[in-house]
């Protein structure tokens, strides 16, 4: 093979020998052209994949810290419930102990006592609550969502969550019915109204809240707490793909897929890149 491209060589003139020689070093520039832009893709698609590794761990941290807060504010109601079923407290005593933990956790919004006929038997509330959302002593529940809860509870035998769908002039708390028994016997529940926008930010690590854009959605996927990141309207324009942020959401445990953690950020480092061209252009 060589000894051929010896002859072609040679059977050349001189000036077409020129000619070819000096495609030499524009060929040279293209491949080195090629192996630089083949780094940048891989760099660059090596640090997406970091940072969306890096945004799952931290989503899945603060959904633990969410789970932790629920699970604890839960473990509380449901030995109020014992003590309701016990009759260890009268709607005096409840009502004191409600008071208290609606004071000292600022997420939880009201605590209603409903007995066996759905009547309130008595109930407390923070001063952040509307006043159209009150349910008042003796009241028997009406609401689609909370005889529903109600139902599930007393056939389950086990607290039970919900988060009912946002609406356009509304957003709903997030809803706890602990079982009460009495001498066997379902003896009504314990009703917990949960803030959804408090309970992602006392409950979400501060600097997680720092680094991303976090927000609560509901089953529809609607933002019910929390600032969603805002689109880049010039990005749209002139890089469209870099208009896309990097996003991951999970369901909230224990409540389900009706309450989802979304984080998202948009791909704004670039110190891995411009580290590995600088090596390589050096």
């Amino acid at each position: 093979l060589v000894l051929v491209w010896q002859n072609w060589w040679r059977g050349m003139s001189p000036a077409r020998q020129d000619r070819y020689a000096s495609i030499a070093p524009l060929v040279a520039v293209v491949m080195f052209f090629i192996a630089i832009v083949a780094a940048f893709w891989y760099l660059r698609i090596e640090e997406l994949e970091r940072e969306r590794e890096a945004m799952r761990r931290d989503v899945e941290y603060a959904q633990q810290r969410i789970r932790l807060r629920l699970s604890e504010r839960q473990e509380q109601l449901m030995r109020l419930a014992r003590d309701v079923s016990n009759q260890d407290i009268d709607k005096n005593g409840f009502n004191d102990r409600a008071d208290t933990m609606i004071s000292q956790y600022a997420e939880l919004q009201a605590l209603t006592w409903i007995d066996a006929k759905r009547q309130v038997r008595g109930t407390q509330f923070g001063p952040s609550v509307a006043s159209e959302d009150l349910l008042t002593v003796d009241e028997v529940i009406k609401k689609k969502e909370l005889v529903d809860l109600f139902d599930m509870a007393r056939d389950l035998q086990q607290p039970v969550y919900s988060q009912p769908l946002a609406t356009k002039d509304t957003t709903p708390m997030l809803l706890l019915e602990v079982p009460v028994s009495q001498k066997g016997k379902f003896g009504g529940v314990l009703l917990a109204e949960f803030s959804i926008d408090n309970l992602l930010r006392y409950a979400t690590p501060t600097e997680i809240l720092a680094r991303y854009a976090v927000t609560m959605q509901d089953g529809n996927g609607t933002s019910i707490a929390g600032t969603p990141l805002p689109r880049r309207a010039a990005a749209e324009r002139l890089l469209p793909w870099r208009a896309v942020p990097n996003e991951y959401e999970m369901p909230v445990a224990p409540v389900g897929n009706s309450l989802k953690l979304k984080a998202q950020a948009y791909h704004t480092s670039l110190g891995l890149i411009s580290n590995g061209l600088f090596w390589l252009v050096c």
